[in-house]
């Protein structure tokens, strides 16, 4: 029987083998190389900016004039997006970072490649565009990621919302929001932070209404602006805890779909190697039990 096991082991092992050479399998350790490459990358990229551009990019900004209105209105983007910059700077950075590809046109013309060199015009708007963009996709990252977070908000303003109702028995609620969100803002993820505390800031520095309104302009999804007719409501005095309710399952369900639709964009090879490795561990399995079986029966003649 020892023997029998053995060779079952290595028959699994084999298939296992064969299976990740056939579908291109990466190993675990292969994954983690891969990661680590990708983070160095990142980190060199970020050490060339840093040695070579950013000195630069504050006396260039005082050469660069913008709309006072659109400075202010970009200067708020870029603290929600994370970005220490000014607007002004902001564009510097990508003027320079398209600027320093130019001297590759040079290098093109010193080895003869004469027709490759309006090439690098090209790369240089690709550069520009690329760090002109850069806020814009951080915001998106950032807008997905307080999508997924919207839930759980929402449910710590219906957990206030039933403590008061326990307490008061008449038909208009008065509820103190800018508590409940200096309350949520101590468990706040670092990437809603932001948002709840200007929040918070302009509930006391101007009027709720005007406060839920801008922040509801700042986040610029559906279900927030939900949220703020909801909320305006219940500084009112107006019950609003089944439109909380509705509003947190159906946020519930978004949540869970966006996270099976990240689920199925996983590769799909990993799906596909489980079909040949069960085939090859049933066959393994059968030619265990068949040989022991063989020589039972022919022990019994």
């Amino acid at each position: 029987m020892f023997y029998q096991i053995i060779v079952f082991v290595l028959l699994t092992a084999a298939g296992f083998l064969i299976c990740r050479q056939i579908l291109k399998i990466p190993r675990l350790s292969m994954k983690k190389n891969l990661k680590n490459l990708q983070t160095e990358k990142e980190k060199a990229g970020a050490k060339l900016l840093k040695t070579f551009v950013m000195p630069l990019v504050k006396p260039v900004s005082r050469l660069i004039r913008i709309e006072p209105e659109k400075e202010v209105k970009m200067a708020a983007m870029l603290r929600r997006g994370g970005l220490a910059l000014t607007p002004k700077e902001y564009y510097a950075r990508a003027i320079i970072c398209a600027v320093f590809t130019l001297p590759l046109s040079i290098l093109l013309l010193a080895i003869g490649a004469v027709k490759l060199a309006p090439v690098t015009l090209i790369f240089s708007v690709i550069v520009y565009f690329h760090f002109m963009t850069d806020l814009k996709d951080k915001l998106k990252e950032k807008k997905a990621l307080i999508e997924m977070e919207l839930p759980s908000f929402v449910r710590s303003i219906l957990y206030k919302l039933e403590d008061v109702r326990g307490s008061n028995e008449k038909s208009v609620v008065q509820v103190d929001l800018i508590q409940i969100f200096e309350d949520y803002l101590k468990v706040s993820s670092e990437v809603f932070y932001y948002d709840v505390a200007v929040l918070i800031m302009e509930m006391k520095a101007k009027d709720i209404e005007t406060a839920l309104r801008n922040f509801n302009e700042r986040i610029g999804l559906i279900e927030v602006s939900f949220l703020v007719n909801t909320l305006t409501g219940l500084y009112r005095g107006e019950h609003q805890g089944e439109a909380l309710m509705y509003l947190a399952k159906d946020m519930d369900l978004k949540a869970k779909e966006a996270l099976r639709k990240n689920l199925n964009r996983l590769p799909g090879k990993i799906k596909l190697a489980s079909i040949p490795l069960v085939v090859v561990t049933l066959a393994s399995l059968l030619y265990v039990i068949g040989s022991h079986l063989i020589r039972s029966v022919g022990g019994l003649f």
